[in-house]
C-alpha cells in the first residue's frame, strides 16, 4: 500500500481514539487507473482542508491518514470513524457499480474494510442514520452520517452503491457470517406487490410510523409499493419497492428511535 500523507488531520498523539465506524465515500472523480493517487494528492493541497484514511481505485490503495488519527471527512463521524474513499461518483447507477473497474476496486476495499473491523473489533453490520444517532458500531456511508447529524450535505456513495453486498463480503473475509434473525426467521419474509396477510399489515403500520400514510389493510398494492419506495429513498436503501431484510431492519429502527433522527440534506 502506498502512503501519501495528508497534512489535514487531527493528531491524537499517544492516546489514540476509540474507533467505532467504517465510513464509505466516493471521491467524485472519474474512474481511472490513478484516481486513488490523484485524490491522495488533492488531500495534500493546502486549500483542500479535507482528508480520508484510505483512497482506493481498481489497481491501488493509498493511505493518507493513520487510523489512530482523525481524518477530516464526514462531520459527525470524524472522531470515531475510519474513512475509505472510492473512485467514481455518487450518481452512478447499479450498472456503473457492477462494471469490472468498480468490482475490482470494491474487492480491494473489502479487504481494507475487513482489516479495519478486525483491528478495532467493529461488527460488520450496516448502520442507518438512526443507528448512528444511537451510537452503534459498524459500517456506514457518508450519506447516513449526513442524515444522522445534519452537519454535511454529502450523499455519497449514492443510492445504487452495493452497500449490502459490501458488508456481506466483509463478513465473508472475516468468516463472520452468522444467522440473521430477520433474514432467517419465517416471521420476516420478503414482501412485494401482490402479497396479502398480517405481515403486510404489520409492515404497513411500521411504514405509517415512519411518516407514510397508507391503509393498513394487509394488501400489498400500489400505495404500499409507493410508500416502501419513498421510505427506502428516505433511509438510503435501494428503492426496490420490496421489503427485504434491510428494509425490515430500517422500519424497526424508525419505530424504536422515532424522533431521534435529525433531518438530513
Amino acid at each position: 500500500m502506498q502512503i501519501v500523507k495528508s497534512p489535514h488531520f487531527t493528531d491524537t498523539g499517544s492516546k489514540g481514539r476509540p474507533i467505532d465506524l467504517v465510513v464509505i465515500h466516493t471521491m467524485e472523480m472519474d474512474e481511472r487507473g490513478d484516481t486513488a493517487e490523484t485524490c491522495a494528492k488533492w488531500f495534500q493541497n493546502p486549500t483542500a482542508k479535507v482528508s480520508a484514511h484510505y483512497c482506493v481505485d481498481n489497481n491501488s490503495e493509498v493511505m493518507c491518514v493513520e487510523e489512530a488519527d482523525v481524518a477530516w471527512c464526514a462531520p459527525g463521524a470524524n472522531h470515531n470513524g475510519v474513512h475509505i474513499e472510492h473512485a467514481g461518483r455518487a450518481r452512478q447507477d447499479k450498472v456503473g457499480w457492477s462494471d469490472v473497474y468498480s468490482q475490482t476496486m470494491l474487492d480491494r476495499s473489502v479487504i481494507i474494510g475487513a482489516g479495519i473491523c478486525k483491528r478495532h473489533s467493529i461488527p460488520p453490520t450496516f448502520l442507518l442514520a438512526p443507528d448512528l444517532v444511537a451510537q452503534k458500531r459498524g459500517i456506514t456511508t457518508h450519506w447516513q452520517v449526513s442524515r444522522a447529524f445534519g452537519l454535511s450535505s454529502h450523499w455519497d456513495p449514492g443510492v445504487s452503491f452495493p452497500i449490502e453486498e459490501y458488508v456481506l463480503d466483509v463478513k465473508r473475509v472475516l468468516g463472520a457470517i452468522e444467522a440473521d434473525p430477520l433474514k432467517d426467521a419465517s416471521q420476516y419474509p420478503t414482501l412485494q406487490t401482490g402479497d396479502v396477510g398480517w405481515k403486510v399489515k404489520q409492515a404497513q403500520r411500521l411504514l405509517n410510523h415512519a411518516h407514510q400514510n397508507i391503509p393498513a389493510d394487509g394488501k400489498y398494492g400500489i400505495w404500499t409499493f409507493r410508500a416502501v419506495v419513498g421510505f427506502q429513498k428516505h433511509v438510503g436503501l435501494k428503492p426496490t419497492g420490496a421489503i427485504g431484510v434491510a428494509t425490515w431492519r430500517a422500519l424497526w429502527a424508525h419505530r424504536y428511535l422515532l424522533g431521534d433522527e435529525r433531518p438530513g440534506h
